[in-house]
């Protein structure tokens, strides 16, 4: 067990800088689970970063939708008032990214379609891309902090 002071000395070792390149190169190997995570906040929570509804299918959807069922066609049947999913924008969610620019996470698609569904008349919202404040911190915790610690520990021989 190490003294106070051997201890105190081992953490002037540590170097601001060299922990932020340790904190970019894990958020980096996280990309796809925050990515799964601003899918799941869309498709499965049907919310915008700020935790707002996204919109709500009206009855004319759910007409159109029971109309194509009842001819065999591919769908689901999307129900006046339930929340929008996102499901039936093609293969918008293949496209979503995130990437770290000078310690800024930034999301998106880059489906060629993205401009066009953002841009659709029927959300309430056009902020799709990024984490809701307790999704991220979900990630955090779950997946960043963890891995800071053991630095920490490492680090401080602990």
């Amino acid at each position: 067990m190490a003294t106070l002071q051997q201890q105190a000395a081992r953490a002037k070792t540590l170097n601001k800088n060299a922990l932020v390149v340790e904190i970019v190169n894990v958020i980096r190997k996280l990309e796809n689970k925050f990515v799964e995570t601003n899918i799941s906040q869309i498709y499965e929570d049907s919310t915008d970063i700020f935790g707002n509804a996204l919109g709500f299918y009206s009855e004319a959807t759910e007409y159109i939708t029971l109309n194509r069922a009842l001819l065999g066609q591919e769908g689901e049947i999307k129900r006046a008032g339930e929340p929008y999913t996102g499901r039936d924008t093609g293969n918008w969610f293949e496209g979503f990214y995130m990437k770290v620019e000078n310690g800024t996470l930034y999301f998106g698609s880059d489906d060629p379609k993205n401009a066009e569904i953002v841009r659709g008349e029927h959300w309430l919202t056009t902020e799709f891309f990024g984490l809701t404040d307790d999704n991220l911190k979900g990630v955090i915790e779950q997946s960043i902090l963890p891995f800071f610690i053991s630095i920490l520990r490492q680090k401080l021989a602990i």
